[in-house]
């Protein structure tokens, strides 16, 4: 069956976030990525020009994959105004879709970016500032409403998001059934501190 060409860098894209997140970047070759997809190398650098030209592409893709700004439950507590909630909800969503893709995650293609592209790094950092930006626009509203003190709001977001992504992957890569019992209960400690912090009336 014969698919589109947008099908087709879907399936690059998907299996080059695989082989990046299994192998790392050097480890990831052209040649690999055409085999995963089941297509000629050709094809592969037809789409894309180059291995360079798939890592930049990437930053984009990774931002589409389970974003957090299309999450249902997180949309809900912020509509409810439930400030546990919200952070509760951002917390779970990173942690869920990390767990479920164990060595695939997109945490994990971070990290190895970080040590090993730098440049794509920082493009995808940038995009996951993005991806929190509601928990950012949350908190500023909440201060303007009286409800939280007037801390500076993205250096709260950026905190909680360092606590949520470290114990995310740290929890994925641990033993089997074990991720959770580390994940929950120190979010959650996380969050009280926080609002303990926010809170006009603590």
């Amino acid at each position: 069956m014969k698919i589109s060409g947008e099908e087709r860098r879907t399936q690059i894209l998907q299996a080059a976030q695989e082989l990046c997140a299994e192998r790392g970047f050097s480890g990831t070759t052209v040649d690999r990525i055409a085999q995963r997809v089941g297509v000629s190398r050709s094809l592969v650098l037809q789409h894309f020009g180059s291995k360079e030209g798939i890592y930049e592409q990437l930053v984009d893709f990774m931002a589409t994959v389970h974003a957090v700004e299309e999450d249902a439950l997180v949309a809900q507590m912020i509509r409810e105004k439930d400030d546990y909630g919200v952070f509760h909800a951002f917390a779970s969503h990173v942690f869920e879709h990390c767990l479920e893709e164990g060595k695939h995650s997109v945490l994990r293609l971070a990290m190895f970016s970080l040590l090993e592209n730098p440049h794509l790094y920082r493009r995808s950092a940038a995009r996951r500032d993005r991806a929190w930006e509601a928990l950012l626009s949350y908190v500023q509203e909440r201060q303007r409403e009286g409800a939280f003190r007037p801390l500076e709001a993205s250096h709260v977001m950026h905190a909680f998001r360092s606590v949520v992504d470290h114990l995310a992957m740290e929890a994925a890569c641990s033993d089997e059934g074990q991720g959770s019992m580390g994940f929950y209960p120190v979010v959650e400690t996380s969050i009280n501190i926080i609002l303990r912090a926010l809170r006009t009336e603590e």
